[in-house]
């Protein structure tokens, strides 16, 4: 039986954030895909500081199932599924790693294994793409990243990846911490390729992390894109015309020999010219927070404890 058996070694690292609902089920479907296909394979269950019955949902899917071998990593505090996922992956030792960023799905099992065999096709990160109409905002954010980063790859909505070793060991020569994934393996040099799919239908869930993802949307954009200095020049120029306008309309004000207070015009340009500033002033201090989060103050992650569970 073994003989039909995928011989590669694959990781599935599993982000969890207070989805004890969802995780049983979803440990089930992967661990018996992953039983049925690979000869060799792991399972690591990353939880973010959950504060329901997470764990414990994990330990009783161990209890009830036969796992050849799951770990469980526990953070800190509360990290963001980007920090996250990148203790995960540390940690996994397969040659291909897939990466889920939520046990919510709307897709087939199945669809795991197809996505795995593109990426056997010479492809070294392969994306789920799930087609048809997304949320306003993500859309907005994808076209704006796409439209002033110089990547080849656009980047898009996805569900899950999965990136080869090779793909691993190039994002960690790189050097950089890893704000941002999909930007970053995007970015790699290595081939990208995504796997199209029309999603299922699948319950809702609160969005709880609204917050974490609109701070990971604006690093992105400044980090990966040249948008904040377009956007600085731009309110450069503006601020330049307006300037300008203002000369000319001194002049002719003089030469008219009206006299006018001037108060008002002076106000309002005093104004227009601190309101640019402090704009221009605002991605500055942005890009230097940032930039002293990325060099000086912050580890990509911080783990409390890692347990292993093999049977």
């Amino acid at each position: 039986m073994s003989l039909n058996k995928e011989k590669n070694f694959v990781s599935a690292v599993v982000y969890l954030y207070n989805n004890e609902r969802e995780v049983g089920s979803f440990l089930n479907t992967v661990n018996n895909l992953l039983k049925e296909n690979f000869e060799k394979y792991e399972i690591v269950c990353v939880n973010d500081c959950s504060t329901d019955g997470t764990v414990k949902a994990v330990e009783t899917f161990c209890e009830q199932n036969s796992v050849k071998s799951l770990t469980v990593i526990n953070t800190s505090f509360f990290q963001g599924v980007e920090s996250a996922m990148v203790a995960g992956v540390d940690i996994s030792i397969g040659d291909f790693v897939f990466e889920f960023d939520s046990p919510v799905v709307d897709y087939d099992a199945d669809m795991i294994m197809a996505v795995y065999r593109k990426s056997l096709e010479g492809n070294d990160i392969v994306f789920a793409v799930p087609q048809g109409a997304s949320r306003f905002t993500s859309k907005l954010f994808y076209s704006l990243f796409n439209r002033f980063s110089d990547m080849q790859y656009k980047i898009k909505t996805q569900r899950f990846s999965i990136i080869s070793r090779r793909g691993i060991n190039r994002v960690k020569s790189m050097g950089v911490k890893t704000v941002y994934r999909k930007a970053v393996y995007a970015s790699c040099g290595l081939p990208v390729a995504d796997y199209d799919y029309s999603p299922l239908p699948a319950e809702k869930t609160g969005d709880s992390q609204k917050a974490v993802k609109q701070e990971l949307a604006l690093n992105s954009l400044i980090l990966f894109t040249d948008i904040g200095y377009k956007i600085s020049v731009t309110l450069s120029v503006i601020m330049a015309c307006v300037l300008m306008l203002a000369g000319v309309y001194t002049v002719a004000v003089f030469l008219s020999a009206n006299p006018v207070a001037g108060w008002t015009t002076t106000m309002r340009v005093t104004s227009l010219g601190f309101f640019g500033l402090f704009v221009l002033f605002a991605f500055v201090l942005k890009y230097l927070s940032l930039i002293l989060n990325l060099v000086f103050t912050r580890k990509q992650y911080v783990v409390e404890s890692i347990r292993k569970i093999t049977k």
